[in-house]
């Protein structure tokens, strides 16, 4: 494999929605990224993106290693489109052609985050007014008030099983589901 990581879920966002003229609907990124686990982990998933009728699908694969996370996201015909490396102290991103500079990669880490990442690290990054809260099958974002993203598990463990992550405030639904077994590496 080339290419990896989740971060191919920011291409799934990309390239199912749109990947010309989408500058109108990507805004900077609001949320800060939490900080990379301090655990060992890879998997690999397959990525739907869905937004209104138009939907993407990708490979990507997520590791993450003691305060390192990398992603790579590859179309389904095996071209990388994005990879990210995530320290403590830097974000780097490289991206394909087919990614337009619009799509925010902090976004899609965070996205990324939102569904893996414990909550009491993902409540450690958030300022004030934002807010995660636990659900009985996920969890939900808010700003203030508003509803900003909703994940929704089909296992106990997000990590073993499909997840649905509906970002509310920029209209889409992502669908992660596992290829292989949930594993420390």
């Amino acid at each position: 494999m080339r290419a990896g990581r989740l971060t191919a879920l920011a291409l799934l966002l990309a390239g199912g929605l749109g990947l010309s003229g989408c500058q109108s609907w990507w805004p900077p990124a609001e949320r800060p990224l939490a900080a990379p686990l301090d655990s060992s982990r890879q998997l690999e998933h397959r990525l739907r993106i869905e937004r209104g009728e138009q939907v993407q699908n990708l490979h990507a694969v997520l590791r993450t290693l003691p305060g390192e996370t990398r992603v790579v996201a590859l179309t389904e015909t095996g071209v990388p489109v994005l990879q990210l490396r995530q320290t403590a102290d830097d974000l780097t991103v490289t991206r394909s052609p087919l990614l337009p500079r619009q799509v925010p990669a902090r976004l899609i880490l965070a996205d990324i985050q939102l569904v893996f990442w414990p909550l009491e690290s993902l409540r450690a990054a958030l300022p004030t007014p934002w807010r995660l809260e636990q659900e009985e099958q996920g969890r939900a974002l808010y700003n203030g008030a508003r509803l900003e993203a909703r994940v929704r598990y089909q296992k106990r463990d997000g990590w073993q099983g499909p997840a649905t992550l509906d970002n509310i405030h920029h209209g889409y639904r992502l669908t992660i589901t596992p290829l292989q077994p949930q594993g420390a590496q």
